[in-house]
């Protein structure tokens, strides 16, 4: 073992080594986020702790069991020395240089401008002043680079916002079987865009099980998700995450489609009809077969087609209509109970000679409408053929006497409930929503009511004052654009379908609600309102107009002005409440004047002695009554006329 006078020797240099650590750290102020010091301390060394100290004292007295003593102590202090003479300065750092106001690197030592200048790959050699250049010079660049990202960044930004705000399709809901098209199988409880669908100016979507179709004006067909997606080398088991191309309706001028169950469809511009998918409803002669890409239907010129979960139903350029796949219940409406697989379109037959304007097909169940009635057959279960308490199978189109005579402007058939749009005078194209069927989830929008067998007012939009320019039904939720072009959805929002926050404790509304992020700047990006609308099972999907309102400067804009008008108005109705307080309370003090001088002044009667004629002061005594004797205290009734 060194004798003590090395030790000592040891402890002395430890304790400098502490001061000079303390010195270098008074060069220059602590990080942002370490308590301020005063400038006169900082230029003082900090002094050696006191565990040091006394070790260092301890060498000085006899040997032995207390210089072992002191001896630990002097371990202990060493290592709490190089525990805590760490300063946790972020050596090179860019924000903690230019950021923080005290640091000036004008005014730091040799030793720390090389210790920034190393960090930052830079040379750390030369004077002071050298030294110093090289810093700013080097802080400089990153400060340039660091601007040129940030408006590198805000051009991508700006070119992407460019585009969607042409249009583009949302999604939000379930999504297992990537039928949301974001690139992955994660459900959304909000809407967000499919990149690849901004700028494509999508005029149309549908959707059936897990797959969803988009048209573009330029007549391009995009599929994703799962089922017939009619891609080559497909199967019904394959999930695509993104949009892809169906590349055999490339130039067939597509303008519309349609999705079933396993079974999807497609209407040209000319009025060419194209299915493809699983068994009779796909066109095929047999229930197991296969048609994995779109075939044409050399049958009938279409101008609207819809698919139910197992049939079609489209309409012809001559006005009439045609149905095929599975009948069963009547839904195909051909008057037969034994038609239960057609895989031609055959015509189906109204009892008047009426045109038809509108179809819709639900799962089991189609509707028709014509300019004055609306029509409905198949499966009657639920009461959503809408004819009463008898909810028996309609095998042909049977009018909904309740609607008669009604202008309908647009209808919609989900799984288990049917909805509609009547015009009311004087509104324009929009009108009154209707809803009937069962709708376990809410989705009537009937409050608590979950079955009507006759078509029922939606009372809430009503309530509200906003009309309803159309319907959208889905097996579980609703959506519906009003008369302002925004999007309304109530039902079932399991897996966030309903794009909106309902309450937490529910996992379905019957209470329609507003989507707020259409028609407004979301993310610094301006989404159009809605322009194309489909609703699958538990999942939402959305094509929008392009975007139509103010920039995200005149957003910003406009909020500020609404912020300050606001604050403007808070100032003002709080200086007038003020000043309305300051008017009661100067009345109350006039009132109070008033009654204190005519309290005062009035002829105060005894309420000891009614034969008191009032209180007259005692000239040595003035606080009693000189003619009953009694204190002042019990002269308190005024006295309006003379007492008898």
């Amino acid at each position: 073992m060194p004798p003590p006078a090395g030790r000592l020797k040891a402890a002395a240099a430890a304790v400098a080594a502490q001061q000079k650590a303390a010195a270098d750290a008074s060069d220059e102020t602590p990080p942002i986020d370490a308590p301020d010091v005063d400038a006169a301390s900082e230029s003082q060394p900090t002094p050696p702790s006191n565990d040091l100290l006394d070790a260092v004292s301890a060498f000085k007295g006899p040997s032995g069991a207390k210089s072992k003593r002191a001896s630990q102590k002097l371990r202990s202090a060493a290592l709490a020395l190089t525990l805590t003479s760490s300063t946790n300065i972020p050596w090179g750092d860019f924000d903690y240089l230019t950021t923080n106001a005290t640091v000036d690197p004008a005014s730091l030592s040799n030793e720390k401008l090389k210790r920034h200048l190393r960090a930052r790959d830079e040379l750390a050699e030369g004077t002071k002043q050298e030294l110093i250049e090289r810093l700013q010079h080097s802080l400089e660049e990153e400060r340039q680079r660091r601007i040129a990202i940030e408006l590198e960044l805000e051009a991508k930004h700006r070119a992407t916002a460019d585009l969607e705000e042409a249009g583009a399709v949302y999604a939000t809901g379930k999504n297992a079987a990537g039928q949301l098209g974001l690139g992955d199988l994660d459900d959304r409880h909000a809407f967000e865009v499919i990149p690849s669908t901004r700028g494509q100016n999508v005029q149309h979507v549908s959707v059936g099980g897990s797959l969803a179709l988009a048209t573009t004006e330029s007549h391009a067909v995009y599929a994703w998700g799962s089922g017939p997606t009619g891609l080559a080398n497909s199967h019904q088991t394959s999930i695509y995450k993104t949009p892809q191309l169906v590349s055999k309706l490339t130039g067939e001028e597509i303008i519309t489609t349609a999705v079933g169950a396993n079974h999807a469809c497609a209407a040209s511009e000319g009025g060419d009809l194209f299915v493809w998918g699983f068994g009779v409803a796909a066109g095929a002669e047999e229930d197991t077969a296969m048609t994995p890409q779109p075939k044409y239907v050399d049958t009938v010129a279409v101008s609207s087609i819809e698919c139910g979960e197992m049939h079609t139903c489209v309409t012809t350029k001559e006005d009439e209509v045609y149905a095929f796949g599975h009948g069963a219940n009547g839904r195909l409406g051909h008057g037969r109970s034994d038609s239960n697989h057609q895989p031609t379109p055959l015509p189906v037959r109204l009892p008047t000679l009426e045109t038809v304007t509108l179809i819709a097909c639900g799962s089991e169940h189609t509707l028709l409408c014509t300019r004055l009635a609306l029509y409905s057959f198949g499966c009657g279960d639920g009461g959503r053929l809408g004819h009463g308490p008898d909810f028996s199978d309609r095998y042909e189109p049977c009018e909904i006497a309740s609607l008669r005579g009604a202008h309908i402007l647009s209808i919609s058939a989900g799984t288990w409930h049917s909805a509609c749009v009547v015009h009311v005078p004087p509104l324009d194209e929009s009108g009154w929503l209707y809803t009937w069927g069962s709708g376990f989830q809410g989705q009537l929008g009937q409050g608590t009511v979950c079955k009507v067998s006759t078509p029922t007012l939606v009372q809430h939009f009503v309530e509200e004052g906003m009309s309803v320019k159309s319907i959208h039904c889905g097996p579980t939720h609703n959506a519906a654009i009003t008369h302002d072009g925004n999007l309304y959805t109530w039902g079932s929002n399991k897996h966030g379908a309903l794009g909106r926050a309902i309450d937490e404790t529910m996992s379905f509304t019957s209470r329609p609600g507003v989507v707020a992020e259409f028609g407004t700047i979301v993310k610094r990006i301006g989404r159009g309102l809605p322009r194309s609308v489909a609703l699958g099972r538990e999942f939402t999907i959305i094509a929008t107009h392009p975007y139509t309102g103010p920039t995200e400067e005149e957003a910003n804009k406009l909020a500020e002005e609404r912020r300050m008008h606001d604050e403007a108005d808070r100032t003002k109705r709080a200086a007038q409440a003020q000043a309305e307080a300051d008017e009661r309370k100067r009345i109350e003090e006039v009132e109070a004047e008033k009654r204190k001088i005519e309290y005062l002044t009035s002829r105060r009667l005894c309420t000891m002695d009614r034969k008191c004629p009032g209180f007259t002061y005692e000239t040595n005594q003035p606080s009693i009554c000189r003619e009953c004797g009694f204190s002042v205290v019990y002269h308190t009734i005024v006295a309006e006329e003379e007492r008898p």
